[in-house]
C-alpha cells in the first residue's frame, strides 16, 4: 500500500515526502540501504532542527539521499527505452525542454536544465553531432546562440514522450492522484526552498570574485 498521505494538513510536510519518496524507490526496484548499527550519537547543536542531527545519518531519513536514489532509478529505467533510439538520459533532458520551447537561447537552455553553461556547450555539440540540434547565431547579436530542433528531433518526442510516462506510471503504482499532486508539490517547495541558499552562493562568489 503507498504511504498515507494526510488531507487535513496535520501531518508533517517533510515525514510526507520522506514516506512517498522511500515508496517511490521501492517502485522503480531501487535497492534501500540498511543503516549500520552502532552506538555512536551526535553532539546534538542549539539550533531548533526538526530533528537531531543524528537522525540525518540513516539515509532512509535524508531528502536529498532519497531524490537522488529516485533520480537515478527515472533515469536508468528512461534510457533503457530512450537509447533503442539512440537518445541518452543526458540528451533526453535537453530534448524535453526544447520541445517545450524550441529556439531558445544557450544560455536558457542551460538555466532550465540546471546545468553551468560550459558542461551545455559539451552537450549540445553531442546532440548536434547526433542530428538532434542545430546551432545558430543572428546577425543582430552574435553573443547569443540559438538552439533548434532538427525535424527528427521534433518527430521524436511522439515516441520518446510516452516512454517517459511509462516511467511515471511505475514510479506512481498504487498512488491516488491527490497523493501524486501532494507529492510534487512538495518537492517544489524544497527545490524553491534550497534555491533561495543556492542563490545567495552566487551572490558570495560574485563579491569574492
Amino acid at each position: 500500500m503507498p504511504p498515507n498521505v494526510v488531507r487535513n494538513g496535520d501531518e508533517d510536510g517533510c515525514r510526507v515526502i520522506l514516506r512517498v519518496l522511500r515508496f517511490l524507490l521501492a517502485r522503480t526496484g531501487a535497492k534501500r540501504r540498511v543503516p549500520r548499527q552502532g552506538s555512536r550519537i551526535l553532539a546534538k547543536k542549539t539550533q531548533d532542527y526538526r530533528h537531531p542531527a543524528e537522525y540525518y545519518t540513516d539515509p532512509e531519513n535524508s531528502i536529498g539521499y532519497l531524490a537522488r536514489v529516485v533520480f537515478r532509478s527515472f533515469s536508468r529505467l528512461l534510457e533503457r527505452r530512450t537509447l533503442t533510439h539512440d537518445v541518452s538520459a543526458g540528451q533526453w533532458r535537453f530534448l524535453r525542454q526544447l520541445w517545450r520551447e524550441d529556439g531558445i537561447t544557450q544560455r536558457e537552455l542551460s538555466e532550465r536544465v540546471g546545468m553551468r553553461e560550459p558542461t551545455t556547450v559539451v552537450a549540445l555539440k553531442g546532440l548536434e553531432k547526433a542530428g538532434l540540434i542545430t546551432r545558430k547565431k543572428t546577425a543582430d547579436d552574435r553573443r547569443k546562440t540559438f538552439i533548434h530542433l532538427t525535424p527528427h528531433a521534433k518527430k521524436l518526442e511522439l515516441i520518446l514522450a510516452p516512454m517517459n510516462a511509462e516511467i511515471h506510471e511505475i514510479a506512481t503504482k498504487g498512488m491516488t492522484d491527490e497523493e501524486v499532486e501532494v507529492l510534487q508539490g512538495l518537492m517544489r517547495r524544497v527545490i524553491e526552498n534550497l534555491g533561495d541558499e543556492t542563490r545567495k552562493l552566487a551572490v558570495l562568489s560574485d563579491i569574492k570574485a
